[in-house]
């Protein structure tokens, strides 16, 4: 009995040790790149798990769209649900995320980009972006969608192989979501990394609404010829009246 437990003891931990682990799908790049990956990774469950991330950004003037898979070896790190923000002028980052760690391949599905809204939300930011210093020269841009957040972040920007990195400075409307981010914290998307060395993340505030003036009557004036038709009339009969009376008398 005591070998058979000794025998099985092996089979047990080698299974316990399986079930710690999940493995996922690694990718970096375009759609086609990742469906279907290109490779896979593998991590502990006790702390880690796998994601999947879709990027859409402007911060170089056009249209880029990235997605990237993989493992986290800290599964509560970093941003866990959809950001987007807006610096004015066209430029924006939005980024979705998910993240699993319940069964081999569990990011196999392809995300989809945050969806546009530009509907005007009633409130306003200061906005500007710079990729390559530490300040930036704002003006107040009205908020779209669901960014009700104003942000000032300053950091610095990673990207490419070798990394070539250059300060950064943003301010504009963003997502509640970005209250998450905190100064020292990394944010790793799928084109770029952030290092952020100011954060600060505030309600945006309303948009002042502009008010007419009341409209005012102005009175009405009396004519310049004075007395009404009615007291003309009344006039010229006494005046016809005191005739005839003279010449009665006369």
């Amino acid at each position: 009995m005591v070998s058979f437990i000794l025998c099985l003891l092996p089979a047990l931990l080698a299974t316990s040790a399986q079930a710690q682990t999940v493995t996922c799908h690694q990718c970096s790049g375009s759609a086609e790149s990742c469906l279907p990956a290109d490779g896979t990774c593998s991590v502990g469950t006790a702390k880690g798990g796998c994601f999947t991330m879709a990027e859409e950004n402007t911060l170089h003037g056009t249209k880029t769209t990235l997605f990237s898979k993989g493992c986290l070896s800290d599964y509560n790190s970093g941003i866990k649900v959809p950001i987007t923000f807006t610096g004015g002028n066209g430029k924006y980052l939005k980024i979705n995320t998910t993240r699993c760690n319940d069964a081999d391949n569990c990011n196999s599905a392809l995300l989809e980009v945050p969806k546009e809204n530009t509907t005007t939300n009633g409130r306003q930011c200061p906005t500007c972006l710079s990729l390559n210093a530490n300040t930036c020269d704002s003006q107040i841009t009205p908020c779209t969608g669901n960014e009700i957040y104003c942000i000032d972040f300053v950091g610095e920007i990673q990207k490419g192989t070798p990394a070539v990195k250059s300060p950064f400075a943003a301010k504009g409307c963003a997502t509640e979501s970005v209250q998450g981010i905190k100064t020292g914290d990394t944010l790793v998307s799928a084109g770029y990394t952030f290092t952020f060395t100011k954060v600060t993340a505030s309600p945006a505030e309303k948009t002042p609404t502009s008010t007419k003036p009341p409209t005012t009557t102005k009175p009405t004036q009396a004519t310049t010829s004075g007395a009404s038709p009615a007291l003309g009339k009344f006039s010229f009969a006494l005046g016809l009246t005191g005739l005839l009376l003279v010449k009665l008398l006369s």
